[in-house]
């Protein structure tokens, strides 16, 4: 099976393999090729097995895009060609990040629920009736067009459900979206909950509440990525995040004694590794002792393969770094 090239395409790049702005579609040994000629090698991973796997376990275009995490020579004859990359290694870091994206995304889904759970105590506590809160949060979101007609984004993500083999009956229960907080958190997207946690913590007046909300906004983004089998690590460059630290999250890394402050201001300059450390932190702060101690043990398992082969990233400073940043994370809150 044949990928387009642009996984590999960079300004910089010696003996392209594409003509013009169209990529051409390239057999599997025309792949292997492409990267001989840009440095990668195949001494650990042989060429008749590479073909096998770019045809049977992934495609080109995805494992090409790891070749950002690894150094070029940038003079010289060589220049624009990778340094020391054999084929195995984008292999393993492919493996690394599918096992990272099958603990993060139960993670971020224990987030969510607990998350929940802790709300509706929270409702509970300050003597709210369950469903006066839930009308105001909706007609707080009554946006009226031009022409005088009035949308509603919250109502319009609940209707989206009412398909729904799994809650369109309880949506049926309240067809005027008159909702008690318990029946309505189970109908909205994550991305409604987080808003209307957000509301939440503005009507109680609750600082932490309004912080562990731009935690939340991260844990999404990485539930989001993870659903949809994106790449998380073959980005894994500092300074490079659009958003700044949330500042509980900066305190909460910041107690981690094995972490230098050059460390943590460099790992926390990425959105990705960003992401991660704020689902890991939520997931220690919310999750039930026994879910906690469940992940630990997973947690412990992605650790060990994550640090199996250290000699592939020596010299690698941005991925051998981001690897060491998020073992000391696992060891310090799991």
């Amino acid at each position: 099976m044949g990928n387009g090239e642009s996984a590999f395409d960079e300004p910089s790049d010696h003996g392209r393999c594409r003509s013009g702005a169209r990529k051409p579609w390239l057999t599997v040994g025309e792949q292997i090729e492409c990267l001989k000629r840009k440095g990668i090698k195949f001494d650990a991973y042989s060429e008749e097995d590479a073909a096998l796997y770019l045809a049977r376990n992934n495609n080109y275009f995805r494992l090409g895009s790891y070749r950002k995490t690894f150094p070029r020579y940038t003079k010289g004859e060589k220049a624009g060609k990778f340094v020391s990359l054999d084929f195995a290694m984008l292999v393993d870091l492919a493996v690394i990040d599918m096992l990272l994206r099958r603990q993060m995304l139960p993670m971020t889904l224990d987030v969510e629920h607990f998350e929940k759970m802790c709300l509706l105590g929270r409702i509970e506590r300050e003597g709210e009736d369950g469903y006066s809160i839930v009308a105001d949060y909706i007609a707080g979101n009554d946006v009226k067009s031009p022409s005088g007609n009035t949308a509603n984004r919250v109502k319009a993500d609940i209707r989206r459900g009412s398909s729904s083999p799994y809650i369109s009956d309880l949506i049926s229960k309240y067809p005027d979206y008159s909702f008690p907080a318990w029946a309505f958190m189970e109908v909205i997207a994550f991305g409604t909950f987080i808003d209307f946690y957000r509301f939440c913590a503005k009507r109680f007046g609750d600082k932490n509440m309004q912080n562990s909300y731009y935690l939340l906004q991260k844990v999404k983004s990485l539930r989001n990525a993870c659903a949809h089998n994106n790449c998380v690590l073959n980005n894994l460059a500092a300074g490079t995040s659009k958003y700044s630290i949330p500042y509980e999250l900066a305190r909460a890394v910041g107690k981690i004694g094995s972490l230098g402050r050059d460390s943590r201001k460099s790992r926390l300059s990425n959105d990705r590794l960003q992401e991660i450390a704020a689902t890991l932190y939520m997931h220690k702060e919310v999750a039930s002792c026994g879910v906690h101690e469940h992940r630990a043990e997973e947690l412990s398992k992605f650790k060990s393969r994550m640090e199996k082969n250290p000699n592939y990233y020596t010299g690698n400073l941005q991925v051998a770094s981001s690897f060491e940043f998020l073992s000391k994370l696992i060891n310090a809150w799991y």
